[in-house]
Formats: structure tokens, sequence, C-alpha cells
């Protein structure tokens, strides 16, 4: 459950928040006016867009290969939002869904996966191994005593 509730939550955040500066700078823009009840229309939005990228989990690397037929999908949709629901001209949403589309998805995935992914338990460069302390003397070792045998042969 929380595989799924965290990552909307996080994917509601980033679309609101980017949603509201799009829908309120853009609108005030082309329009000299933002249409009422903005806050609301955006997270209504922006909800339905965090609710499309929870389930589809679109990244970089994968948005224009393998997933590209997702990745249209997508398209259409935040068309359909930003022209529907935030109130642009077609043309408008058209030109500003496609580039919040290709940036903001993205870079609120990385997100989303940086927050998921449990960090790894790394096992210690080394080991701290404590040598034994030296307890001998540091000066050099005198010379060791002549056999008693030797010493008495050279007499």
């Amino acid at each position: 459950m929380g595989a799924i509730i965290w990552p909307l939550l996080i994917y509601w955040l980033a679309m609101f928040i980017a949603s509201y500066m799009i829908v309120e700078f853009g609108q005030d823009f082309f329009y000299d006016e933002v249409t009422p009840r903005a806050g609301l229309k955006v997270g209504l939005g922006s909800f339905l867009l965090a609710a499309l990228l929870t389930w589809l989990r679109p990244s970089y690397d994968t948005m224009f290969t393998s997933d590209l037929p997702w990745t249209v999908l997508q398209a259409i949709v935040w068309f359909a939002v930003f022209t529907l629901i935030y109130q642009f001209h077609p043309q408008h949403a058209l030109a500003i869904g496609t580039v919040a589309l290709l940036l903001i998805p993205g870079v609120a995935t990385m997100g989303v996966q940086s927050l998921m992914t449990p960090t790894p338990t790394l096992a210690p460069a080394r080991t701290l191994q404590h040598r034994p302390a030296v307890r001998r003397s540091l000066a050099p070792a005198s010379v060791p005593p002549a056999k008693p045998a030797a010493a008495a042969e050279t007499k």
C-alpha cells in the first residue's frame, strides 16, 4: 500500500507546484488574467497527472525508447488536462503541455526513486585491526654472549 501512496503523494506535490506555476504565469502571460478558482483546478488536474505518473513511472531512459506508446498516451492526457481543466487555448495547451511533459515527469520520477529506494547497508571497507602493543625495548639487542667452549679453545 505504501508503495503506491507515497509515490502518488510525491508526484502530486511535484505536479501541483509545477502546474500552479504554469497556470498562474501562463494564463497571466497569454490572457492577462487567471481563470477563477485556479487552485482547485490545479489540484484536480495535478492529481490526475500524478495518478497517471504513479501508474506509468516514466523515466528519461525509457520514455522515448521502449515506453514510447505510453509517452504518447501521456501527451494526450496532458493536452486534455491543460485544455479542459486548466482552460488554455488548444494551441497553447499543446505547446505548454508538451514542454511540461518533456521536463516534469522525468525529474519527478528521479525524486520518487531517490526517496523510495532503500539505502543499501555497506560493508566496512576494512576492519580495524589493533596490533598488540610493543612490550620490549626498542633499542637494538646486545650481542649475545660467546659460548664458553669456543672461548676456551681460543686461549
